[in-house]
């Protein structure tokens, strides 16, 4: 997919935000003149603060007045450069609450239409944000077809060479276009995904873009074919992306000639295939005079909203781009996932599931062959770990693996030519938010917002989302009333805490430390439940001492990892750099790592209650899940509590 050629078609504008000349039409009051001119004489010297300064006394001013144009007129120059003088300074959160001035003063106004929308992108992108989080949310669930409860699909391009190191997958990404014969290679894979269990994002593209819309009615015999396969394979969820990325084509459609051709299409198939879900699916930036909404179709006809979202350093691959560009059309600084997706997710999320139908981050310019590994992975991280943290709506994620000669790309997003962006992925879908090996299997697991009043046990986990515009998150540090209880560096800097000591209510704590030195904090006020009686483990009928007492972490007994392994009469080896312990007794290896949900017994997945953890500097793992992975036989004695493993 031609990334690149797609955004050049929205140049057709030039952001422009000059001042605006003041006409002898309005009388300005008295105290205004005094005031301009200290305005003007700091917008001449560049003195940001004085444009400030003189910037707010004018717009105090203003906003006061009788509508007419010329209040317009200075309320939307003053709010810009008061905006950008605060940006130019670093103050991002004062500047956000400017543009977001701007863009409510504005956005009903067409003489004003560039500014409102530059304005809103700016607000969006500057305003910082922290929240903390815990487990045991409530999932979201619409009931739309091939829908899952809880959980978060993934996988990648069918013919990704990722994939074969990709043994968890529960989805695949496959292409159609519209109008063509179908290849051989969709029906091979489409049984491989029968075989495996797993869910089919059928891609079907309008390679005429506009055209393919406007002659959809003549197409019918290309449909049949294309759904008379996919019921070849009734038992395979396919969910159908019709015409995506429609608002970036370079032939376009009138709303109304799109939304047609989409309830046509959306008909045809809901009326042949049962398994098939509908897909509507923009870009994540749209060309410059185009609304999404009025090309959505109606809920009737859709079934998902889905949405392409890459990670570029640079827009157009162009290091000298304006700064507008790369804030209006999402790229370098301005690519972190979660705010890309927000106005999607808050106009469509409230009745949909919510799909990454393509996403991809860019880890070299292919022109110039700059190397764009580091924000490359940084992205990748905020993908895979905040989107499903903060976004329960989103339901799957696709990742583009994949490049087409003589697109003319000028990123590569490709896993395959990057060995770390490669192991990072195939690392991170084993977190416990992602349904493993297959469309028909589940994960219970939900992150849950912090808030005033939130109840958690007296051993609890907590993660945080932070965010400074133009700065990375280098650590956030945890507190039960000032009191410090464990910190992380890493995304999403889940820790878990032993709050054994504080039941009740107490404040919890969140600080954010930042590469520029500056930091963000949160505070709740949260009930934490008492702690229960001690935990004892026997083995064989004998008492084990452990140099950290086992807890009762959501009805699991939780044991420190080397002891358990050592008393069970295993080797122990330890993976730091990828936080996995390894247990070796006779022809049994087990091996499980911290945050993830999967245990592995001689190769074999086996899916966990709960994921190991760090408390307090030791590794605790299920008791019962490595006793009987090892071939011991559990049981529990409720009166004494006692978990009594028999090898």
């Amino acid at each position: 997919m031609n990334k690149t050629k797609l955004l050049l078609c929205v140049l057709c504008f030039l952001l422009m935000f000059e001042s605006v000349a003041v006409y002898a039409v309005y009388e300005f009051p008295k105290e205004f003149w005094p005031v301009n001119k200290k305005y003007e004489e700091a917008l001449k010297a560049g003195n940001l603060t004085g444009i400030i300064e003189a910037g707010k006394q004018e717009i105090e001013i203003m906003e006061s007045e009788p509508d007419c144009q010329e209040k317009k007129n200075i309320l939307v120059s003053r709010y810009n450069e008061v905006g950008t003088a605060y940006a130019k300074l670093g103050d991002y959160d004062n500047s956000a609450e400017m543009f977001s001035k701007l863009y409510d003063f504005a956005k009903n106004e067409e003489v004003y239409y560039d500014s409102a929308k530059v304005a809103k992108a700016k607000a969006l992108q500057y305003a910082s944000e922290i929240k903390m989080y815990t487990d045991g949310g409530n999932a979201v669930y619409y009931g739309a077809v091939d829908e899952k409860k809880n959980g978060v699909l993934f996988g990648m391009c069918a013919a990704s060479e990722t994939r074969k190191k990709l043994e968890n997958e529960s989805m695949l990404l496959l292409y159609q276009e519209l109008g063509e014969e179908i290849p051989v290679y969709n029906e091979v894979v489409l049984k491989e995904a029968s075989e495996k269990g797993l869910l089919v994002e059928y891609a079907l593209n309008c390679p005429r873009q506009g055209d393919d819309i406007r002659n959809i009615f003549n197409m019918e015999a290309n449909l049949k074919q294309v759904s008379d396969m996919l019921r070849k394979y009734p038992n395979v969820p396919v969910l159908l992306r019709f015409a995506a990325e429609f608002d970036i084509w370079g032939t376009q459609v009138t709303p109304e000639e799109f939304v047609s051709a989409f309830r046509y299409v959306s008909q045809y198939f809901k009326s042949r295939n049962t398994n098939v879900a509908i897909v509507w699916s923009p870009n994540q930036t749209s060309n410059w005079n185009v609304n999404i909404d009025d090309y959505y179709p109606g809920d009737e006809y859709v079934d998902w909203v889905g949405v392409s979202l890459y990670s570029m350093k640079y827009f157009l691959a162009d290091p000298n781009q304006k700064e507008e560009y790369e804030i209006v059309f999402r790229t370098g600084v301005n690519s972190e996932p979660v705010h890309c997706l927000k106005e999607l997710v808050e106009k469509y999320g409230d009745r949909k599931p919510i799909m990454l139908s393509e996403s991809g981050c860019g880890h070299k310019l292919l022109n110039s062959g700059e190397d764009a590994t580091e924000f490359a992975l940084q992205r990748l991280r905020e993908f895979y770990c905040y989107v499903p943290m903060i976004y329960p709506q989103v339901k799957m994620i696709a990742y583009f693996d994949w490049y087409v000669d003589g697109s003319g790309e000028k990123n590569d997003y490709r896993l395959t030519e990057n060995s770390l962006l490669q192991n990072e992925y195939l690392k991170l879908t084993k977190g416990r938010r992602f349904i493993q090996y297959g469309y028909n299997h589940d994960t219970d697991f939900c992150y849950r917002p912090i808030t005033d009043s939130t109840n958690v046990e007296s051993i609890f986990e907590v993660s945080c989302y932070a965010y400074r515009y133009n700065t990375k998150v280098t650590g956030v540090t945890y507190y039960i009333d000032d009191k410090y209880m464990g910190a992380s560096d890493t995304l999403p800097y889940t820790v878990t805490l032993d709050a054994t000591q504080y039941p009740g209510t107490h404040n919890l704590k969140a600080v954010a430390e930042f590469e520029n030195g500056k930091t963000l904090e949160t505070t709740s006020i949260v009930n934490i439940g008492n702690p229960g009686d001690k935990i004892t483990v026997e083995i064989n009928s004998k008492k084990i001492t452990f140099d950290r007492d086992p807890v009762l972490y959501h009805d699991r007994t939780m044991v420190p990892m080397r002891k358990i392994f050592e008393e069970l009469g295993a080797e122990v080896y330890w993976d730091g750099e990828n936080q996995i312990a390894t247990g070796k007794r006779g022809n049994t290896t087990v091996k499980v790592a911290i945050g993830q949900n999967l245990m592995y017994v001689n190769e074999k997945p086996v899916e966990l209650d709960i994921s190991p953890f760090v408390l307090d500097g030791r590794t605790l793992v299920p008791a019962r899940a490595i006793a009987e992975g090892l071939g011991c036989k559990v049981g529990w004695n409720g009166e004494s509590n006692t978990v009594l493993i028999n090898q």
